[in-house]
Parts: structure tokens; sequence; C-alpha cells
């Protein structure tokens, strides 16, 4: 068997990727270990996943955050330029080089472990593990393109930048590397995502819920396929996900409302592998646990508060119905667990209790260390409504209907407080009937809602039925995906306009006071979050601010 020699791959990677002009090494490390068992492999691969994420910048950049006003100072100034969409500069745990480089560092990995594979022959009880560093490597590509290209198009994606596409282990010092397209970055890890599939086997791990086992998987194969517009494969994929009864899959909010209510308990409960709800989840260094939970005043000059859960979420009109516009108490009985709330003369937050505050010491006397907590990447919950959204592409709209009231009776006390069943018929009345009581309004700026003008990139939707259904879908995600960073892709993906509003004045029992401000239009080259400053020193092509030369171009100059 050929010797297998890892040379911290991550590290060259590193270098090759985020180093400055001055040398950061002069010669090869010398640290070697031979991968050349089943077990180092799998060892290895335990290191792979990255341990920070997307999930703060998306939801920083996305409509589910407001200014509270100057007098708050529980900011950064890594989220001030993510909320205003400025290129990210600020050093910090959660920085932007830091995203960059762990999701470079879990790709180094997968490839070291797919050449350690490789190098032994590809045995028969290595496949488990080829399977997922090929799922790790597409996973972290994807997450790169989701923060630093423009969403995916079917004809233009060949014209939009990529990311740098690794497929193999680095073996020099500086490697130089090109971002290619987006469409090439699409192939490859739809490539990947196939190839790894039918070689997954969960007995191989002690805990399938910290690895790609085989739902886990199928639901990132589920949102590639959707992102891609492939939704034939998006409903294949995602039926080997939530199998014959969807409904036993889904996250039981009632029974989370019998622990303690403690925001401690009940996110740990959130993140318990046992749930059949979590598919995948990963360790984090991070301080999502403070910045997206109510009785935290962390990072609350922008926050998801109740001027939008009353004008766009947990409060405002629904089209499965029950109280609107009126006290929390009352808009929030409806939910089989209502949100943690806070508000005060600082603090204005609505979160769900999704992500546990860890701390890992250092030191124990100086009383430092890092904050931590645990990232649910992929749940049934999206797989459901994945494959709602497909149906609605595909004009299946009674399976979209019946998968939409699915999800609807997990979230919601259906049968009480007026709130009823999800059927066509019933959304299409929401959306087209404007002498219903039902009726939601579309959205302005001077008298938000939840159905927002839409702009598809890359596929239709076609107004009436069709329109109607992918209203009451988004709305339905945005409530799911509260906190997880996924309602940034849906406002890219259907061209979404982000308006921001200054709740200095707000006042909450007249619903005045508040001023729109700034919007990212939908067509906005922002919405491909710039490179960090120390990729685009090696010679990295940064994304563009300008495209005034393109007039074919879809997205504009900002």
């Amino acid at each position: 068997m050929k010797s297998l020699i890892y040379r911290i791959s991550a590290v060259l990677m590193l270098v090759a990727l985020f180093s400055s002009c001055d040398k950061f090494l002069d010669t090869l490390p010398d640290n070697r270990a031979e991968i050349d068992s089943v077990e180092k492999v799998r060892k290895l691969l335990v290191t792979a996943y990255s341990s920070r994420s997307y999930v703060r910048h998306f939801e920083y950049a996305s409509d589910n955050m407001d200014f509270a006003g100057e007098k708050n100072p529980n900011t950064s100034q890594l989220i001030e330029q993510n909320y205003a969409w400025e290129a990210m500069t600020a050093a910090e745990n959660e920085s932007n080089v830091n995203v960059w480089q762990h999701y470079y560092k879990m790709i180094a990995v997968a490839n070291a472990a797919l050449e350690a594979i490789e190098n032994c022959g590809t045995p028969e009880e290595m496949l488990p593990y080829k399977a997922e560093a090929l799922l790790c490597r597409a996973y972290a590509h994807f997450c790169l393109t989701m923060f630093y290209c423009l969403p995916y198009h079917p004809v233009n994606a060949e014209h939009y930048l990529g990311v740098p596409y690794i497929d193999a282990p680095e073996t020099t010092l500086n490697p130089r590397h090109v971002r290619g397209s987006l469409a090439e970055d699409y192939v490859k890890i739809q490539k990947d995502i196939e190839e790894a599939l039918p070689l997954v086997e969960d007995e191989v791990y002690s805990v399938p819920k910290y690895h790609f086992n085989k739902k886990a998987a199928y639901a990132l194969a589920t949102r590639f396929y959707c992102y891609s517009m492939q939704w034939e494969k998006a409903v294949k994929a995602a039926d080997v996900v939530l199998g014959s009864n969807p409904s036993d899959m889904l996250r039981d909010w009632e029974a989370a409302t019998k622990l303690t209510w403690d925001s401690k308990v009940r996110t740990m409960d959130y993140v318990d592998p046992l749930h059949k709800f979590n598919l995948l989840l990963i360790p984090l260094y991070t301080s999502n646990g403070s910045l997206f939970h109510a009785w935290s005043g962390a990072g609350s000059r922008y926050s998801h508060n109740n001027r939008v859960a009353k004008t766009e979420t947990f409060r405002c009109k629904r089209p499965m119905g029950g109280p609107y516009d009126t006290g929390k108490d009352d808009c929030y009985k409806i939910y089989k667990h209502p949100p943690f709330l806070w508000y005060d003369n600082v603090t204005n937050k609505v979160w769900m209790p999704k992500w546990p505050s860890q701390w890992e010491v250092v030191d124990a006397v100086a009383g430092t260390g890092y904050s931590r907590s645990t990232f649910v990447a992929f749940t049934a919950n999206e797989v459901l409504l994945n494959r709602a959204e497909a149906y609605i592409q595909l004009k299946e709209y009674e399976l979209a209907a019946a998968d939409l009231d699915c999800w609807n009776r997990s979230f919601f006390k259906v049968g009480q407080y007026g709130v009823t069943n999800l059927t066509v018929d019933l959304i299409d009345e929401v959306y087209s009937n404007s002498s219903s009581p039902r009726y939601i309004a579309e959205y302005t700026r001077e008298a938000p809602t939840s159905r927002k003008p839409l702009h598809p990139h890359g596929f239709e939707v076609e107004s009436g039925r069709q329109e109607n259904m992918t209203q009451c879908l988004l709305f339905c995600r945005r409530l799911d995906f509260l906190g997880e960073g996924l309602r940034w892709c849906d406002v890219k993906r259907y061209g979404i306009t982000v308006d921001r509003f200054d709740d200095t004045n707000y006042v909450d029992e007249t619903t005045t006071g508040f001023v729109a401000g700034v919007s990212l239009p939908y067509n906005d080259l922002r919405r491909a979050f710039q490179l960090p400053q120390e990729s685009i020193k090696t010679g990295l092509e940064p994304n563009p601010d300008d495209n005034s030369t393109n007039e074919n171009h879809p997205f504009v100059k900002y």
C-alpha cells in the first residue's frame, strides 16, 4: 500500500488562501502522521466539521433584523458592518475571514481523508468514510457559495464568480487558485453529493447525528436540489428523509413546552441528538447563544424584535389565521411553543429557544474562555418545507398544501383560536380575495406585511395560485428558520428587497413610530458577501461592486 503522509493540509490551505505577501512558512512542516487505517481515517474526519458557520452573518443581513436606536449600546463593529451589507473587516471570533478559513479547513481535512482512502486501495470498510468526506467537501463548498456568491441561475451562473473548488490536498507552499464560476462549483458539489449518497452507512458511527448520516446526507441533497432548481430530485431526496409519515419526523414543540421554563433547558432540548427532527449537529465556537436569545441584551441594537414580529412574523396576519395585531400574550397563545421574548428600555427581542449558550473555560482564574453552542445544521422541518417548495414549482399544489399543513399542525394549535388547516383553496383566498377577512395585503414600507414582492432568480413564480402557494411557503419558512440564517438564502433566491427600519420611537400598542430607512434592492450586488481582504491580497478576484461595463448583468452597482 502506498504510504500517505498527512501534511497538515488545513495549514497549507490557509497559507494559500489567507496569508499576505510575507511567507508564513519557508519549508514544509515535518509534523507527520500516516493515515493508513479505518480508525485513523475515522478520527481524522471527526475533526473535519467547521467550528464556524454562516448563521450569524446571514441572520443580521436578512429582513429579520431591525434597528433599536443609538441609545442601545449592545453591538459590535462586525454586526454593524453585517447589518449595513458592508465589507466585513472586523476581527472577531466569527469574523468573515474565520468563516472562510474554517470552511476551507473542512475541505482540506476531507481531501486528506479521501487521499488516504484512495491510497489504501479504497477497501469496502472505508466506503462510509469516503461518503462522509465527500459530503463534508460538498457541504463546505456549498456554504461558501451561499455566503460569497450571487444566487444560482441555470443560465447566468456560468458568468457569476464562484469560489475556489479544492478537490485534492495541497502539496505546495503557495498554490494559486482562481474562483471559476458558480456553475462549475454547482456541478462539482452535485457530483460529490451523488457519489456519496449510496455509500452512507449510519452503523459506523456511535452518535450518527454528529456526522453526515443518511438522513443528513439526503437533507443536504434536498437543499442543494432546491437551490439548483432540480425539483424532481428534491422531492425524491426529501422522501428518503421524511418516509411515509412526515409528521412523525417534525419537531414536537408541544412536548418542549412541558419542560422547565428555562432557556438553558429548552435550548439544550432543541439540540438533543435523540430527536428525530435533528439530522446533523455541529458544535461551534459562536456567540449565537446570546445573540439569538431573548433574555440576553447581547447584540440587541439590531434584533428580531416586536416591530418585525407584529408586522411580518409571529404576530402578523397569517395564512392559517388566529389573532394578530393585538397584545403579545393573545398572539402567542396559538403556537405549540411560544417564542421567548424580552421588552424593556434597552432589549427588544423575540426568538425561539434554539441556541444553547455554553462556555469553554480557558483560564478559570482570569475567567477567560470561549462562547460555544451547537448548530442544528439540517432539520426534518427544513426538508419538509423544501419538498413543499419543489411541489409548488412542479405545480403539484395539493401535495404542497399537504406538506404545508403538516408543518402548520406541528407549529400551531390548529382548531383553536381561529387557526385552521392550510388548503389550496384557503391559501388562494388569503392571497387573492381582497374582500375576504383573511386577505393579507401586499407589503409596503409604510404598512409592512409578510407578503413581500417576489423577483425569483433563475426560475418563475406565476401570478395567481403559484404565487399564493409560494407566499404561504415563505411565511412558514421564515418562522421555522428564524435564528438559523436561511431566511437570507430565501431573500436572495426569491429576490426579496430588504428594508431597514429605525424603531427608536416605536410604539407597540399602536404599531407606530417606526421609520423606513435604506434598502437592499432585490438585484443588488451586495447579495454576495465580499471575500475576506486576506484572501483578496493573495490574488483571488473580489466580488465586483460595479458592473457598469456589463450592461446585461442582472445585478447592479451599489
